[in-house]
Protein backbone atom coordinates (compact mmCIF):
# COMPACT_ATOMS: atom_id res chain seq x y z
CA UNK A 1 0.00 0.00 0.00
CA UNK A 2 3.00 2.12 0.28
CA UNK A 3 5.20 3.80 -2.33
CA UNK A 4 8.31 4.09 -1.97
CA UNK A 5 10.09 6.44 -4.32
CA UNK A 6 14.19 6.79 -4.28
CA UNK A 7 14.24 10.25 -5.97
CA UNK A 8 12.96 13.61 -5.28
CA UNK A 9 11.51 15.82 -7.88
CA UNK A 10 12.82 19.16 -7.71
CA UNK A 11 9.26 20.52 -7.43
CA UNK A 12 9.70 18.19 -3.87
CA UNK A 13 12.47 20.67 -2.42
CA UNK A 14 10.46 23.76 -2.80
CA UNK A 15 8.81 24.76 0.47
CA UNK A 16 6.67 27.56 -0.47
CA UNK A 17 6.42 28.07 3.37
CA UNK A 18 6.38 31.37 5.54
CA UNK A 19 7.01 30.22 8.96
CA UNK A 20 6.69 32.93 12.11
CA UNK A 21 7.73 30.36 14.70
CA UNK A 22 6.76 31.47 18.44
CA UNK A 23 8.48 30.96 21.68
CA UNK A 24 7.26 27.55 22.14
CA UNK A 25 8.93 26.64 18.55
CA UNK A 26 12.22 27.88 20.12
CA UNK A 27 12.34 23.84 21.17
CA UNK A 28 11.23 22.77 18.20
CA UNK A 29 14.14 21.06 16.36
CA UNK A 30 12.29 20.49 12.74
CA UNK A 31 15.64 19.19 11.27
CA UNK A 32 16.32 16.54 14.18
CA UNK A 33 15.69 13.08 13.96
CA UNK A 34 13.28 11.77 16.91
CA UNK A 35 11.80 8.39 17.99
CA UNK A 36 7.66 9.40 16.49
CA UNK A 37 7.15 11.48 13.60
CA UNK A 38 3.80 13.66 14.17
CA UNK A 39 2.68 15.08 10.57
CA UNK A 40 -0.45 16.85 12.30
CA UNK A 41 -2.21 17.08 8.99
CA UNK A 42 -3.08 14.50 6.23
CA UNK A 43 -5.59 15.14 3.43
CA UNK A 44 -6.45 13.21 0.00
CA UNK A 45 -9.20 14.67 -2.52
CA UNK A 46 -9.43 12.30 -5.47
CA UNK A 47 -11.40 14.33 -7.31
CA UNK A 48 -12.67 13.50 -10.56
CA UNK A 49 -11.25 16.88 -11.76
CA UNK A 50 -7.79 16.36 -11.58
CA UNK A 51 -7.10 20.16 -10.96
CA UNK A 52 -9.16 20.10 -7.73
CA UNK A 53 -7.53 17.06 -6.31
CA UNK A 54 -5.54 17.54 -2.59
CA UNK A 55 -2.79 14.74 -1.90
CA UNK A 56 -0.33 15.01 1.08
CA UNK A 57 3.44 14.25 0.03
CA UNK A 58 5.47 12.46 3.35
CA UNK A 59 9.66 11.91 2.91
CA UNK A 60 11.29 10.11 5.75
CA UNK A 61 14.87 9.45 6.18
CA UNK A 62 16.35 6.82 8.87
CA UNK A 63 19.11 6.75 11.30
CA UNK A 64 20.29 3.74 13.21
CA UNK A 65 20.41 5.02 16.57
CA UNK A 66 23.93 3.39 17.44
CA UNK A 67 25.13 5.02 14.59
CA UNK A 68 24.34 8.50 16.00
CA UNK A 69 25.47 7.40 19.47
CA UNK A 70 22.26 7.09 20.79
CA UNK A 71 23.22 4.43 23.21
CA UNK A 72 23.41 4.90 27.79
CA UNK A 73 26.31 4.58 29.93
CA UNK A 74 25.22 0.41 29.47
CA UNK A 75 25.08 0.54 25.79
CA UNK A 76 21.43 0.91 25.81
CA UNK A 77 19.03 2.75 23.39
CA UNK A 78 18.30 6.41 24.33
CA UNK A 79 14.99 8.06 22.91
CA UNK A 80 15.52 10.76 20.11
CA UNK A 81 15.69 13.51 19.78
CA UNK A 82 18.19 13.55 22.98
CA UNK A 83 17.74 17.01 24.11
CA UNK A 84 14.00 17.10 23.98
CA UNK A 85 14.34 13.35 26.22
CA UNK A 86 17.10 15.07 28.44
CA UNK A 87 19.19 12.01 28.17
CA UNK A 88 23.09 12.31 27.81
CA UNK A 89 24.49 9.72 24.61
CA UNK A 90 27.66 8.24 25.92
CA UNK A 91 27.79 6.52 22.11
CA UNK A 92 30.21 7.88 19.36
CA UNK A 93 28.67 8.90 16.17
CA UNK A 94 29.96 6.98 12.68
CA UNK A 95 29.12 7.41 9.53
CA UNK A 96 26.69 5.32 7.19
CA UNK A 97 27.73 1.89 6.60
CA UNK A 98 28.64 1.87 2.53
CA UNK A 99 26.49 -1.09 0.58
CA UNK A 100 26.51 -1.69 -3.32
CA UNK A 101 23.05 -3.70 -3.54
CA UNK A 102 19.69 -2.30 -2.57
CA UNK A 103 18.81 -3.23 0.65
CA UNK A 104 22.03 -4.46 1.07
CA UNK A 105 22.35 -3.42 5.03
CA UNK A 106 22.56 -5.16 7.78
CA UNK A 107 20.67 -2.58 10.05
CA UNK A 108 17.17 -3.50 8.31
CA UNK A 109 13.80 -2.67 10.18
CA UNK A 110 10.24 -1.62 9.37
CA UNK A 111 8.66 1.45 10.12
CA UNK A 112 5.21 1.66 10.90
CA UNK A 113 2.71 4.54 9.71
CA UNK A 114 -0.63 4.89 11.16
CA UNK A 115 -3.61 6.70 9.89
CA UNK A 116 -6.28 8.24 11.84
CA UNK A 117 -8.98 10.61 11.61
CA UNK A 118 -10.00 14.08 13.76
CA UNK A 119 -10.72 12.40 16.84
CA UNK A 120 -8.00 10.27 16.72
CA UNK A 121 -9.55 6.91 15.81
CA UNK A 122 -7.80 4.48 13.93
CA UNK A 123 -8.47 4.52 10.34
CA UNK A 124 -5.73 2.60 8.49
CA UNK A 125 -2.25 1.64 9.17
CA UNK A 126 0.76 -0.34 7.10
CA UNK A 127 4.40 -0.83 7.60
CA UNK A 128 7.61 0.30 5.62
CA UNK A 129 10.82 -1.74 5.38
CA UNK A 130 13.40 0.19 5.58
CA UNK A 131 17.72 0.29 6.09
CA UNK A 132 19.76 2.67 7.73
CA UNK A 133 20.31 5.99 5.74
CA UNK A 134 16.89 4.76 3.88
CA UNK A 135 15.08 7.97 2.03
CA UNK A 136 11.11 6.88 1.88
CA UNK A 137 8.64 8.84 0.37
CA UNK A 138 4.56 8.15 0.85
CA UNK A 139 2.34 9.30 -1.62
CA UNK A 140 -1.02 9.59 0.50
CA UNK A 141 -2.81 9.30 -2.54
CA UNK A 142 -0.92 6.74 -4.21
CA UNK A 143 -1.26 4.78 -0.73
CA UNK A 144 -4.86 4.54 -0.38
CA UNK A 145 -5.76 4.71 -4.19
CA UNK A 146 -5.12 1.34 -5.06
CA UNK A 147 -7.29 -0.54 -2.01
CA UNK A 148 -11.31 0.04 -2.76
CA UNK A 149 -11.95 -0.13 0.72
CA UNK A 150 -8.67 1.83 1.98
CA UNK A 151 -10.31 4.81 -0.44
CA UNK A 152 -13.50 4.39 0.99
CA UNK A 153 -12.12 4.74 4.65
CA UNK A 154 -9.69 7.39 3.95
CA UNK A 155 -10.68 9.70 0.96
CA UNK A 156 -11.60 12.92 1.35
CA UNK A 157 -11.11 12.37 5.40
CA UNK A 158 -8.85 14.70 6.94
CA UNK A 159 -6.61 13.53 9.34
CA UNK A 160 -3.20 12.92 10.84
CA UNK A 161 -0.09 10.13 10.78
CA UNK A 162 1.88 9.07 13.19
CA UNK A 163 5.45 7.14 11.83
CA UNK A 164 7.43 4.82 14.41
CA UNK A 165 9.61 2.09 14.23
CA UNK A 166 7.86 -1.34 14.24
CA UNK A 167 9.82 -2.40 17.30
CA UNK A 168 7.84 0.08 19.68
CA UNK A 169 4.95 -2.15 18.69
CA UNK A 170 5.82 -5.07 18.72
CA UNK A 171 8.06 -3.95 22.40
CA UNK A 172 5.15 -1.46 24.12
CA UNK A 173 2.20 -3.02 26.01
CA UNK A 174 -0.98 -1.39 26.38
CA UNK A 175 -0.92 0.42 29.89
CA UNK A 176 2.60 -0.61 30.36
CA UNK A 177 4.41 1.47 32.95
CA UNK A 178 8.14 -0.58 33.08
CA UNK A 179 9.08 -1.24 29.95
CA UNK A 180 9.52 1.34 27.00
CA UNK A 181 9.28 -0.01 23.41
CA UNK A 182 12.69 1.42 22.59
CA UNK A 183 12.56 1.69 18.89
CA UNK A 184 15.88 1.18 16.87
CA UNK A 185 15.60 3.66 14.27
CA UNK A 186 15.40 7.11 14.76
CA UNK A 187 13.30 9.05 11.60
CA UNK A 188 13.55 12.50 10.16
CA UNK A 189 10.49 13.70 7.61
CA UNK A 190 8.95 16.49 6.22
CA UNK A 191 5.70 16.74 4.05
CA UNK A 192 3.71 18.84 2.01
CA UNK A 193 0.15 19.46 0.96
CA UNK A 194 -0.36 19.28 -2.80
CA UNK A 195 -3.20 21.16 -5.15
CA UNK A 196 -3.84 20.35 -8.33
CA UNK A 197 -0.98 19.08 -10.95
CA UNK A 198 1.43 20.60 -8.46
CA UNK A 199 -0.13 23.63 -9.17
CA UNK A 200 0.62 24.32 -5.36
CA UNK A 201 3.12 22.85 -2.86
CA UNK A 202 2.45 23.69 0.97
CA UNK A 203 4.87 22.90 4.26
CA UNK A 204 3.00 20.82 6.75
CA UNK A 205 5.24 20.89 9.83
CA UNK A 206 6.19 17.22 10.92
CA UNK A 207 7.05 16.87 14.73
CA UNK A 208 10.03 15.03 16.04
CA UNK A 209 9.11 13.59 19.55
CA UNK A 210 11.09 11.05 21.62
CA UNK A 211 9.21 8.02 23.42
CA UNK A 212 10.00 8.82 26.89
CA UNK A 213 11.51 11.79 28.27
CA UNK A 214 13.53 12.06 31.80
CA UNK A 215 12.19 14.67 34.39
CA UNK A 216 13.20 17.96 33.37
CA UNK A 217 11.76 20.05 36.61
CA UNK A 218 13.37 21.01 39.09
CA UNK A 219 16.73 21.48 36.86
CA UNK A 220 17.09 17.38 36.68
CA UNK A 221 20.14 17.05 35.01
CA UNK A 222 20.27 15.27 32.17
CA UNK A 223 20.57 10.82 32.23
CA UNK A 224 22.67 8.46 31.72
CA UNK A 225 20.79 5.53 31.20
CA UNK A 226 17.56 4.83 29.13
CA UNK A 227 14.18 5.05 30.31
CA UNK A 228 13.57 2.02 33.01
CA UNK A 229 12.02 1.79 36.31
CA UNK A 230 8.29 2.89 37.23
CA UNK A 231 7.41 5.72 34.82
CA UNK A 232 6.43 8.78 36.95
CA UNK A 233 8.23 8.89 39.86
CA UNK A 234 10.23 11.96 40.71
CA UNK A 235 13.27 11.89 39.05
CA UNK A 236 12.15 9.92 36.77
CA UNK A 237 11.01 9.11 33.26
CA UNK A 238 7.45 10.00 31.24
CA UNK A 239 6.44 7.82 28.20
CA UNK A 240 5.51 10.22 25.28
CA UNK A 241 3.97 7.64 22.95
CA UNK A 242 1.76 4.91 24.79
CA UNK A 243 -0.37 1.97 23.40
CA UNK A 244 -4.43 2.59 23.79
CA UNK A 245 -5.86 0.75 26.54
CA UNK A 246 -9.21 0.34 24.50
CA UNK A 247 -7.62 -0.51 20.76
CA UNK A 248 -3.95 -1.44 20.96
CA UNK A 249 -2.92 1.66 18.55
CA UNK A 250 -0.33 3.96 19.77
CA UNK A 251 -1.39 7.74 20.89
CA UNK A 252 0.59 10.93 21.58
CA UNK A 253 0.39 11.08 25.39
CA UNK A 254 2.76 13.98 25.81
CA UNK A 255 3.80 15.67 22.46
CA UNK A 256 7.10 17.76 24.39
CA UNK A 257 8.01 19.37 20.89
CA UNK A 258 5.03 21.20 20.63
CA UNK A 259 2.45 23.87 22.72
CA UNK A 260 2.26 23.14 26.19
CA UNK A 261 -1.22 23.56 27.37
CA UNK A 262 -0.27 22.18 30.97
CA UNK A 263 -0.40 23.83 34.49
CA UNK A 264 0.01 23.32 37.68
CA UNK A 265 -2.65 25.92 38.55
CA UNK A 266 -6.26 25.71 38.06
CA UNK A 267 -8.19 27.67 35.63
CA UNK A 268 -5.53 28.42 33.64
CA UNK A 269 -5.12 29.65 29.46
CA UNK A 270 -2.26 29.46 27.28
CA UNK A 271 -3.10 32.04 24.20
CA UNK A 272 -2.15 30.88 20.79
CA UNK A 273 -2.03 33.69 17.74
CA UNK A 274 -2.83 32.91 13.87
CA UNK A 275 -2.87 35.51 11.53
CA UNK A 276 -5.72 35.56 8.60
CA UNK A 277 -6.44 37.09 4.99
CA UNK A 278 -9.21 37.06 3.63
CA UNK A 279 -8.36 39.81 1.23
CA UNK A 280 -11.24 38.49 -1.34
CA UNK A 281 -9.03 39.80 -4.34
CA UNK A 282 -6.28 37.48 -3.85
CA UNK A 283 -7.35 35.06 -0.71
CA UNK A 284 -9.45 32.02 -1.50
CA UNK A 285 -9.57 30.45 2.15
CA UNK A 286 -7.87 29.76 5.47
CA UNK A 287 -7.39 26.50 6.90
CA UNK A 288 -6.41 26.72 10.26
CA UNK A 289 -5.09 23.81 11.69
CA UNK A 290 -5.32 22.38 15.48
CA UNK A 291 -3.72 19.68 16.67
CA UNK A 292 -4.10 18.20 20.08
CA UNK A 293 -3.01 14.82 21.70
CA UNK A 294 -6.13 14.71 23.16
CA UNK A 295 -10.15 14.70 22.50
CA UNK A 296 -11.43 17.21 24.70
CA UNK A 297 -15.18 18.35 25.05
CA UNK A 298 -14.26 21.24 27.70
CA UNK A 299 -11.66 22.60 25.33
CA UNK A 300 -13.03 26.01 24.12
CA UNK A 301 -11.36 28.77 23.29
CA UNK A 302 -12.54 32.67 24.29
CA UNK A 303 -10.83 34.57 21.65
CA UNK A 304 -10.56 38.07 20.07
CA UNK A 305 -10.46 39.12 16.38
CA UNK A 306 -7.58 42.56 15.44
CA UNK A 307 -7.67 44.05 12.39
CA UNK A 308 -4.45 45.32 10.56
CA UNK A 309 -3.96 48.20 13.18
CA UNK A 310 -4.27 46.13 16.06
CA UNK A 311 -7.88 47.22 16.46
CA UNK A 312 -10.04 45.26 18.67
CA UNK A 313 -12.81 43.86 16.43
CA UNK A 314 -14.94 41.25 17.85
CA UNK A 315 -14.82 38.33 20.97
CA UNK A 316 -15.71 35.39 20.52
CA UNK A 317 -15.92 31.46 22.15
CA UNK A 318 -15.01 28.55 20.06
CA UNK A 319 -14.91 25.00 20.70
CA UNK A 320 -11.49 22.71 19.94
CA UNK A 321 -12.86 19.62 21.09
CA UNK A 322 -11.18 17.05 18.69
CA UNK A 323 -7.56 16.24 18.55
CA UNK A 324 -7.24 17.72 15.18
CA UNK A 325 -9.53 21.05 14.66
CA UNK A 326 -9.89 22.89 11.56
CA UNK A 327 -11.05 26.21 11.02
CA UNK A 328 -11.59 27.03 7.60
CA UNK A 329 -13.10 30.52 6.66
CA UNK A 330 -13.12 31.98 2.88
CA UNK A 331 -14.13 35.43 2.32
CA UNK A 332 -17.76 34.91 1.72
CA UNK A 333 -17.96 32.64 4.99
CA UNK A 334 -15.92 33.33 7.77
CA UNK A 335 -15.82 31.12 10.94
CA UNK A 336 -14.64 33.42 13.51
CA UNK A 337 -16.56 36.64 14.20
CA UNK A 338 -14.40 40.17 13.24
CA UNK A 339 -12.55 38.76 10.21
CA UNK A 340 -14.17 40.74 7.49
CA UNK A 341 -14.02 44.79 7.90
CA UNK A 342 -11.53 47.31 5.96
CA UNK A 343 -9.16 50.31 7.53
CA UNK A 344 -6.56 52.21 6.20
CA UNK A 345 -2.61 50.83 7.12
CA UNK A 346 0.43 53.73 6.55
CA UNK A 347 -2.19 54.96 4.05
CA UNK A 348 -3.25 51.81 1.99
CA UNK A 349 -6.94 49.96 1.92
CA UNK A 350 -6.20 46.40 3.63
CA UNK A 351 -9.37 44.21 3.93
CA UNK A 352 -10.18 41.46 6.17
CA UNK A 353 -6.64 40.91 7.51
CA UNK A 354 -5.65 40.67 10.81
CA UNK A 355 -4.53 38.87 14.28
CA UNK A 356 -7.11 36.25 16.07
CA UNK A 357 -6.26 35.43 19.44
CA UNK A 358 -7.08 31.85 20.82
CA UNK A 359 -7.16 31.60 24.37
CA UNK A 360 -6.99 27.49 25.08
CA UNK A 361 -7.99 26.63 28.33
CA UNK A 362 -4.89 24.03 30.37
CA UNK A 363 -5.35 21.18 31.39
CA UNK A 364 -4.57 21.50 35.51
CA UNK A 365 -1.55 18.72 35.93
CA UNK A 366 1.88 18.19 37.58
CA UNK A 367 3.22 16.48 34.55
CA UNK A 368 4.22 19.05 31.98
CA UNK A 369 2.92 18.47 27.93
CA UNK A 370 -0.04 16.36 29.49
CA UNK A 371 -2.18 18.54 27.36
CA UNK A 372 0.27 19.63 24.10
CA UNK A 373 -0.18 20.39 20.64
CA UNK A 374 0.56 22.46 17.38
CA UNK A 375 -0.98 25.07 15.40
CA UNK A 376 -0.05 26.35 12.14
CA UNK A 377 -2.31 28.02 9.18
CA UNK A 378 -2.60 27.24 5.37
CA UNK A 379 -3.76 30.70 3.34
CA UNK A 380 -4.82 29.82 0.09
CA UNK A 381 -3.86 32.40 -2.56
CA UNK A 382 -4.98 32.83 -6.07
CA UNK A 383 -4.56 35.89 -8.78
CA UNK A 384 -7.08 36.45 -10.98
CA UNK A 385 -6.44 33.79 -13.36
CA UNK A 386 -3.80 31.78 -11.71
CA UNK A 387 -4.58 28.67 -9.42
CA UNK A 388 -4.87 28.38 -5.59
CA UNK A 389 -1.81 28.53 -3.99
CA UNK A 390 -1.27 27.29 -0.53
CA UNK A 391 1.16 29.11 1.93
CA UNK A 392 1.80 28.02 5.44
CA UNK A 393 2.52 30.31 8.76
CA UNK A 394 3.43 28.85 12.19
CA UNK A 395 1.23 30.00 14.94
CA UNK A 396 2.70 31.89 18.17
CA UNK A 397 2.32 31.09 21.42
CA UNK A 398 1.39 33.76 23.53
CA UNK A 399 1.10 33.65 27.35
CA UNK A 400 -0.18 31.98 30.01
CA UNK A 401 -2.50 33.68 33.04
CA UNK A 402 -5.70 32.27 35.00
CA UNK A 403 -9.08 32.61 34.12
Amino acid sequence: MVREFKKIGAAAAVAGALLASGSSYATVQLSAAGDVLLVPYVYCDLNSDISKQSNTLIGLITFWKQRLGLVDRNGALLPAPAGLANVEPRGVPTVPERVTTLRGSSRKGLVHWYFYNQKSEHILDGVIPVTDNDFIRVDWCGTIQGDPRATALANKVPGYMLFVDDTFDSAQLSGQQRVVGMPNFALYGHAYMIQGVWASQAFIPVISNPVCTFDVSNNQPASDVTCSGVEGQPGGFWINLVKSLTDGYPKVARLVSGIDFTSSAARQVRDVYVRYFLDPALATENRMVFWFNTNNSARVAAGETYNSEQVYMRSFSYPLVEELNLIVSTPSDPKIPGMIHEELDNGQLVKNTGIIRFGVPEIQSGIEWSSSGVVFNMLGLAAPGNPQQLQTEMATEGSEYPF
